[in-house]
């Protein structure tokens, strides 16, 4: 069953859905309040013209009172300038005789009740109220013509600004979106230029604090890269620097093993004077010795290389719970052998019998046997390794005195553990101590190393969460150098 291939994102932009969202959202609002005034609207214009209705029956008690005096009849109230939406009104009796009507109004009676009250017809909209005089009824109609043209021009002219003012507000939503967006253009604009010919820092675009928070994380991603680049060239250059040397000398010792052998050779055939062969037959342990030395010590190089490739890998990011003591004491016995008369690595752990931490094993392996191989490599001869571990019952000063201050850091200093390696010797210049972790960085020129142990110690330190520091002369000394290792202790087992 072949897979199915994933649906390609489809792009789109920031602005087109902000203004979209906004505009529709606005315009939603617009005509929910466009229909809550209509209604409104609509509910004023009837109640208005009803007043009217009730009004005109009103002041038509006069008419009432004329036709009293007159008898009763059947008369008509012809008026001038009668129109289609002018009121009309009829004056009955309690038998629905038309006693008096407008030129306007229909001959019959319209067929309402004869109680006081609003009634609607298919023409007219009827207002009926007694008149003061008995078996008297006044009914006043409304064309319902003139109250539809009435409504629908209250409505339009109440709807008709919210509508007009919708192209309007579009245009303003496009005009705000665009001028909000223009920072993160300039933002986006300044991102793209960068690449491997520009790590230059985003300079300051006056942006908001939504967009600053990115401009601060993108110059601290540069930085980074910046650095990590730098520190490649400077690893490829310095591992080639140091690679070339013991080739340089494993091939001029092959080479000089050549010659001899070319001329032992010759010598079969034309022999020289024993002296010069003796000379040269003495002189060959001598060029083995050497050229095994640079074996050795390229090996070593490489060996260091392969570690702090492991180390830059993540090799020492798993978070598993471990024994602490176990390894220190096992990396101390591989580098010096309890054997020894007077043994080079002492271990002082107090009544401590087990100290648990969480990280990888094998990295804590390779961090100690990194840090004890750099102790004894510049130690003079006959002085010991000393290495001390602490927890916070009886962390030393100089923990103390670096441990963080903040109040959220506390805790975990309470929890910590100090492992301080010490060794003897001169002490180093500051500007020295502060590039010692950088690959390829020796304390003395003239001791033999790779330089690449503490940088795989501090590598492997910040994976594992531990924090490292370095001192020379040792705190309290005139001289000695001191590795401080301080781990978080792992939480008690439920």
């Amino acid at each position: 069953m072949t897979p199915s291939p994933e649906k390609s994102v489809r792009p789109w932009r920031l602005a087109t859905r902000l203004i979209r969202g906004v505009t529709g959202v606005v315009i939603g609002c617009l005509a929910i309040v466009a229909l809550m005034t209509a209604g409104f609207t609509k509910y004023e214009i009837t109640e208005r013209l009803d007043d009217s209705l009730q009004e005109v029956g009103e002041r038509l008690q006069f008419a009432v009172l004329a036709l009293n005096q007159q008898g009763p009849g059947h008369d008509v109230a012809h008026l001038s300038d009668i129109k289609p939406t002018s009121l009309a009104y009829q004056i009955t009796d309690t038998a629905g005789h038309v006693l008096l009507r407008s030129s306007n109004a229909p001959a019959t009676r319209f067929t309402v009740p004869l109680s006081s009250g609003f009634y609607m017809l298919p023409q007219f909209r009827v207002y009926v109220t007694p008149a003061a005089q008995v078996d008297r009824f006044i009914l006043v109609g409304e064309p319902r013509l003139h109250r539809t043209q009435a409504t629908h021009k209250a409505i339009l002219i109440a709807v008709l600004p919210i509508i007009g003012s919708v192209p309007c507000i579009w245009l303003l939503v496009i005009w705000i979106v665009r001028r909000g967006l223009r920072p993160l253009v300039r933002l986006q604009d300044e991102i793209r230029e960068r690449g491997s010919g520009n790590l230059k820092p985003v300079p300051e675009l006056a942006l908001p604090v939504e967009l600053s928070t990115i401009q601060v994380a993108v110059n601290s991603l540069l930085e980074r890269l910046q650095k990590a680049l730098s520190a490649e060239r400077a690893f490829a250059a310095n591992a080639a620097h140091e690679l070339r040397n013991p080739i340089a000398a494993l091939l001029a010792q092959a080479q000089m093993l050549r010659s001899i052998a070319l001329r032992k050779a010759s010598d079969a055939v034309t022999p020289k004077p024993e002296n010069d062969t003796a000379q040269e037959t003495a002189n060959i342990p001598q060029r083995l010795d050497a050229l095994i030395s640079q074996i050795h010590r390229l090996s070593r190089t490489v060996e260091k290389l392969l570690q702090l490739s492991r180390a830059v890998a993540g090799t020492a990011l798993r978070r598993d719970r471990f024994d602490l003591l176990p390894v220190l004491h096992v990396v101390a016995d591989e580098l010096d052998r309890p054997d020894h008369a007077s043994p080079r690595i002492v271990i002082e752990t107090g009544d401590l019998t087990h100290l648990d931490v969480l990280g990888d094993l094998d990295a804590a392996g390779i961090l100690f046997r990194n840090l004890l191989e750099n102790a004894l490599r510049h130690s003079p001869q006959g002085s010991a390794v000393q290495v001390h571990v602490s927890t916070n019952a009886a962390v030393p000063p100089c923990c103390v005195a670096e441990a963080p201050a903040a109040a959220g850091q506390a805790q975990a200093v309470e929890q910590s553990t100090c492992v301080t390696i010490q060794n003897t010797c001169p002490p180093l210049a500051p500007d020295l101590l502060n590039r010692l972790t950088d690959p390829f960085v020796r304390g003395n020129a003239s001791t033999e190393g790779s330089g690449l142990g503490l940088a795989i110690a501090r590598t492997i330190a910040r994976q594992m969460a531990i924090r490292m520091d370095l001192f020379s002369p040792i705190p309290g000394q005139d001289d000695g150098f001191m590795v401080q290792l301080t781990f978080q202790k792992a939480p008690p087992l439920a």
